[in-house]
């Protein structure tokens, strides 16, 4: 089933681009293989609820689940919490910084929010949080994060990266969300015109064809049936207690999907 992610903002895109020869894929880089026998946790986009997704992974880190061997997948913002849970960054220090930015940013004073600078401050919180050796933290495949080339649409799921910079760029690719990130149409990854990654995703293009049978583990905050109606405030600015409810909200619904089992894949 396709997602029902599709803003207007991407159906302009659409229409900007129709008729256009379609683009090839990205070009392929090395990787450094090792077997990975652990599920495969797949993160969603949603924007502001990101921090649900924190929620659930600092259950799972407060817990002393083992995410070493998991393979991680996402998109948009969920291309962050893979990102984050993956190069072993804290939910709650990256949740603390985006506050602190955001207020250094003035975001709760402009007219607009976040619009027009929320792609910058991102890229600058990621520069922040990501240790030197991210890149050698997922140099084993184990990290894929999708993109959205135009005019092909297709989805491209990057999981080889040239260094911590590349890793940056794969993840700025995956959240462009057209106009609203930096007033830009598209942003480019490896001399690619792209937007954002969860654009049209399918759950199968979350995962390689090898991964399509592994356990799979989905934290999607759509799920959660006291979050579920709230989707389409995925980009509306809120107050910082609202942020913490939300990530809160993470860690209780963790606990539920704890309770019915949902983690057995997962060690302790």
């Amino acid at each position: 089933m396709k997602s029902k992610y599709a803003a207007p903002a991407f159906i302009a895109v659409a229409a900007v681009f129709a008729g256009v020869s379609q683009a090839g894929a990205f070009e392929s880089r090395p990787i450094h293989s090792r077997e990975q026998r652990g599920p495969a946790i797949v993160f969603p986009g949603g924007g502001l609820f990101f921090y649900w997704q924190a929620g659930v992974v600092t259950h799972l880190q407060e817990a002393g689940y083992d995410l070493s061997a998991a393979t991680m997948s996402g998109a948009s913002a969920g291309a962050l919490s893979a990102t984050l849970a993956k190069t072993g960054v804290s939910p709650i220090d990256a949740t603390e910084l985006a506050l602190h930015m955001s207020k250094e940013n003035g975001v709760w004073e402009r007219p607009m929010g976040l619009q027009g600078i929320w792609g910058s401050i991102i890229e600058d919180w990621l520069d922040r949080l990501l240790p030197d050796d991210a890149a050698l933290r997922v140099d084993d495949g184990c990290l894929h994060i999708l993109v959205t080339p135009v005019p092909s649409f297709g989805k491209s799921r990057v999981s080889n990266f040239e260094d911590r910079s590349d890793l940056i760029r794969a993840n700025m690719a995956s959240v462009h969300l057209p106009w609203f990130l930096d007033s830009n149409l598209t942003t480019h990854f490896r001399g690619r015109a792209c937007i954002d990654g969860s654009f049209l995703a399918s759950p199968s293009d979350y995962l390689s064809d090898r991964d399509q049978d592994r356990q799979r583990l989905v934290l999607d905050f759509k799920r959660d049936p006291v979050m579920k109606d709230k989707a389409g405030e995925f980009i509306k600015v809120v107050s910082p207690q609202a942020i913490w409810d939300i990530l809160d909200r993470g860690k209780e619904y963790a606990r539920i999907m704890e309770r019915s089992g949902e983690f057995a894949c997962l060690e302790t």
